[in-house]
């Protein structure tokens, strides 16, 4: 797997014909689907991909979306899913294609690049599970049958847009980056719906899900503490924003050197999304950051400097509205030229390595 960049997918854009020029700039180098929360409310993750879900309602008060599952709607339609789960077939998986926009154009845009990688991604289980609540108020997470069709319509989804990325192009292999922001709130010992094991089971049957469809998974977690849980559950790529979660890295119990020794990628999301900063700031400033983490992180656990350039990402993306167009195409450009930078030097050190005198 040889990745040095990608994009996390959220453009500030509403022009789509502007987003399909910065796209194709960029191809294959950094392979994404532009998510477009500027361009219509359906585009951020939360609520494209709850979408497939029966019996999902607004609560107009409290500015949230709830599952009622005793809705005529849900009771009638739950067993949908479940069929097409217990038999899926591409005809059923076009119901659970991705709601959105600019899905298309990147289909298109891979078919004419034909890249050796995509990246996809969606909004995990557990996060639905954790930010929906059922019509008593109760977590989603917590009801066992409502859980279980969260997972079947996620799973369904993540299936379906491999499907649809590898018929633009078979040779592609797509990376499905599964966001969990809610990870670490999640998973509470002593309850069972909540419990490590549980939590952990559920990381599974998405990893396996993906793999056994021919791509690569990835973990987003703004809110993970202990990264074993991603490296545990098959995840091949860790996304982490070194400025508020590098500490997560140095935990003693860490499987890390098994990581990345058996091809497991730290996919560093090291460009800033304050617009000030962005404004400033040098791919050269970046690096020297870079490098700092990699030699805490080298020291911490013992690990040989190369294992960790070679298996290093360098990913950017930002929710931050502030952040303008012209800036977030300067984000692009920032990481690709980080992560240039960082081969360059890999390479470099190879060199050294095998020519000492």
């Amino acid at each position: 797997m040889d990745i040095p960049c990608l994009h996390l997918g959220i453009l500030p854009h509403k022009n789509i014909n502007a987003v399909v020029d910065i796209i194709s700039k960029y191809f294959p180098d950094v392979p994404f689907w532009a998510q477009l929360p500027n361009y219509s409310q359906i585009e951020g993750q939360f609520l494209q991909f709850i979408s497939p879900i029966p019996g999902i309602k607004s609560d107009l008060l409290k500015k949230k979306f709830y599952l009622d599952t005793k809705s005529y709607v849900y009771q009638t339609r739950r067993s949908g899913i479940i069929k097409d789960y217990a038999d899926i077939t591409i005809e059923k998986l076009k119901k659970y294609r991705p709601n959105s926009v600019f899905f298309d154009y990147f289909l298109r845009i891979i078919d004419e690049f034909k890249p050796e990688y995509a990246k996809g991604q969606m909004t995990g289980p557990i996060t639905i599970g954790m930010l929906l609540s059922d019509e008593t108020g109760v977590p989603v997470i917590e009801n066992h049958k409502a859980m279980d069709l969260i997972l079947k319509s996620a799973l369904l989804q993540c299936i379906s847009q491999i499907c649809e990325i590898k018929s633009a192009c078979p040779s592609v292999t797509p990376v499905i980056v599964i966001d969990e922001p809610e990870l670490g709130k999640a998973i509470v010992p002593d309850n069972a719906c909540r419990s490590p094991k549980t939590i952990r089971s559920f990381l599974n049957i998405i990893t396996k899900a993906i793999k056994d469809n021919g791509g690569i998974p990835a973990l987003s977690s703004s809110g993970c503490t202990d990264w074993n849980y991603a490296i545990e559950s098959g995840f091949d790529i860790l996304c982490i924003t070194p400025e508020t979660q590098f500490v997560t890295l140095l935990n003693k119990d860490l499987k890390i050197d098994s990581f990345l020794n058996t091809g497991g990628k730290i996919a560093w999301n090291s460009i800033p999304d304050n617009p000030d900063k962005l404004k400033n700031i040098e791919v050269k400033t970046l690096f020297n950051q870079y490098l700092e983490n990699v030699t805490r992180l080298k020291n911490f656990h013992k690990l040989h400097r190369s294992l960790i350039f070679s298996n290093s990402i360098i990913t950017v993306g930002s929710n931050n509205p502030a952040v303008s167009d012209t800036l977030a195409e300067k984000s692009i450009t920032l990481a690709k030229s980080l992560a240039d930078k960082i081969q360059q030097e890999l390479a470099a050190q190879n060199s050294a390595d095998e020519n000492p005198y």
